[in-house]
């Protein structure tokens, strides 16, 4: 049976104890139910997971001690960017959520001209948080023990400007003539936009091709934006990442 697996700030060194402590402590003893000498799967996001066994439990706070790694993730292959316009909050925190448990490498929020969505400089840090510690979840139920990237919110204006020209960009475009399943990015790490509810503006659409953005559609129907990612990413994933038929699977 698999043991339930939690990541954990800490630098874990196999044999050195260490604390779990505030909710996770919670969810260990009163969700879990986990006793003394039972085992737990723990990771810190440096690609290697570790069994550990909880040695004592306190009020507020876990004692685990680590073994050696027993398993460690490499790094994929290809990774994935995309660039998400911010949407409704609850939709927002199912895309991130999603997109971790599909492999996305890094999520960059973006503001863009039909974006009703902002987000104030003061709650920006507690934003930031609330996304990571869905990440951090979305990795501890699906197995990924290398966590992806978040970043601060930006324009769209400034993650086009600011693209690597060695990566394979997109932009998903309604109007375009191009399908998703038509490009090719050949061993090129992939950069993808995608807009809000109300679409990236014309001029928005003009700016990025410009700057080597290949518009591309999703075929015949309009999607919201949170399907649009996630079908985008599948398809990105199976024709040309790791859930493609071509892909070695590592087990633990």
């Amino acid at each position: 049976m698999q043991t339930h697996r939690l990541y954990t700030e800490t630098l874990i060194k196999p044999g050195i104890d260490f604390y779990i402590e505030n909710t996770k402590a919670h969810y260990i003893k009163q969700v879990l139910r986990l006793k003394k000498d039972n085992f737990i799967t723990v990771f810190d996001g440096s690609g290697h997971e570790y069994e550990a066994v909880i040695k004592e439990l306190y009020k507020n706070k876990i004692l685990v001690v680590p073994s050696t790694s027993k398993f460690h993730e490499q790094k994929t292959k290809r990774q994935i960017r995309v660039g998400q316009s911010l949407i409704k909050k609850d939709k927002m925190d199912m895309l991130i959520q999603k997109v971790t448990e599909l492999g996305i490498h890094q999520i960059s929020p973006l503001t863009s001209k039909y974006s009703t969505v902002k987000i104030k400089e003061s709650r920006l840090d507690n934003k930031l948080e609330h996304w990571e510690k869905i990440i951090q979840s979305a990795c501890e139920q699906c197995g990924r023990n290398i966590l992806p990237l978040i970043d601060a919110p930006d324009s769209a204006q400034n993650f086009i400007s600011n693209s690597l020209e060695e990566r394979y960009r997109l932009i998903l475009d309604p109007n375009a003539t191009m399908r998703i399943h038509d490009i090719n990015p050949m061993d090129k790490h992939i950069e993808m936009m995608i807009g809000p509810e109300g679409g990236f503006s014309d001029d928005e659409i003009e700016f990025a091709a410009k700057n080597d953005f290949l518009p591309v559609s999703m075929g015949p129907r309009i999607l919201r934006a949170e399907t649009a990612a996630i079908t985008a990413l599948v398809i990105l994933q199976t024709l040309w990442g790791d859930m493609g038929a071509d892909f070695v699977t590592r087990k633990r």
